[in-house]
């Protein structure tokens, strides 16, 4: 089951709702959240509509132009408005980002997907918020584009500066959900052994490491950038999606602070767990080894064969 935002249906809303419930006449209402509340206006974002047989239809209008942050609020808000307006009334529910997908066509190819298709899990609905956000997670190394940019509180990106010039071994940067900001949460001088102690297990974290190794005979200083969401496996507790979301959306940003002090990251990834970490799978992405190919056997060319050759 994932988790709702927790933003109250205003009574207002519960009233008129009542109200088209009991006339037979009234076809739809419209809602929308404002100032984390869903509220009854004019210009709809939840368009809640009566069929001919009676039954209801939840419709969530999110455009494809909407801000990151109104598409988690919507699609986590989702479950609160239909429990509270009460889960008997609606038999269907529909997420579109254009008009004519609360058409009567679209509505039919609605209708037959839902048939054929099977539902999202949690995970697929948070791997397509940071698809429609524009960022990509391709596995072990990542691809990443652009996301939510929150701006940045000037202790975490001292504390960077600090991890760029070598005076600490690790960053932990959070997010502050409430006041959408980048914040510190804190910095130390860790190595490897001791780094599955800094990983939360309640809430979504990012994390810059200083992965001093040996390689090949050499001393090698690695940065390394994680991003841990628990998932509620291996003894995590899953946080919030709206939180999942918002630090999903945010890491492509975050991890590149560290390049705006003048410093890089040489190797990505994600992680659920501490338990996840693993030092031959980080050096083996720091360090992949190179397959030398060899040569094919190339079979004596015989008499009066190959090319023809100057003799003098």
């Amino acid at each position: 089951m994932s988790n709702s935002s927790g933003i109250p249906v205003s009574a207002a809303l519960k009233e008129q709702f009542g109200q088209v419930v009991s006339d037979s006449s009234a076809r739809f209402l419209q809602a929308q959240i404002t100032n984390e509340e869903i509220v009854p206006v004019k210009t709809a974002c939840y368009i809640i509509y009566r069929k001919e047989e009676g039954e209801w239809v939840l419709f969530c209008y999110v455009p494809d132009r909407c801000k990151v942050k109104d598409k988690m609020l919507y699609a986590s808000t989702l479950s609160n408005l239909k429990n509270q307006l009460g889960n008997n009334y609606f038999s269907d529910q529909v997420h579109g980002t254009v008009p004519e997908d609360f058409s009567a066509k679209g509505y039919k190819h609605h209708t037959v997907s839902k048939k054929t298709e099977a539902p999202l899990t949690e995970r697929e609905m948070l791997k397509k918020a940071e698809q429609e956000s524009g960022e990509i997670y391709t596995g072990g190394a990542s691809t990443y584009v652009h996301g939510v940019n929150f701006p940045v509180e000037s202790t975490a990106m001292e504390a960077l500066k600090g991890f760029q010039e070598g005076k600490h071994t690790y960053v932990q940067i959070a997010i502050d959900c409430d006041k959408e900001r980048i914040i510190l949460d804190h910095t130390s001088n860790t190595d490897f052994s001791s780094l599955s102690n800094e990983i939360p297990t309640h809430e979504p974290r990012f994390h810059f490491f200083n992965y001093r190794h040996q390689h090949e005979g050499a001393q090698v200083n690695s940065h390394v950038f994680i991003f841990s969401c628990p998932d509620g496996s291996k003894g995590t507790k899953s946080a919030p999606i709206r939180m999942r979301m918002l630090y999903s959306s945010s890491k492509a940003n975050v991890s590149n602070i560290l390049t705006g002090v003048d410093g890089k990251i040489d190797t990505k990834f994600e992680i659920n767990s501490p338990e996840d970490l693993n030092e031959e799978e980080l050096v083996a992405q720091l360090h992949p080894v190179t397959e030398v190919k060899k040569a094919a056997f190339s079979k004596p060319t015989g008499p009066g064969k190959g090319t023809r050759k100057l003799i003098r």
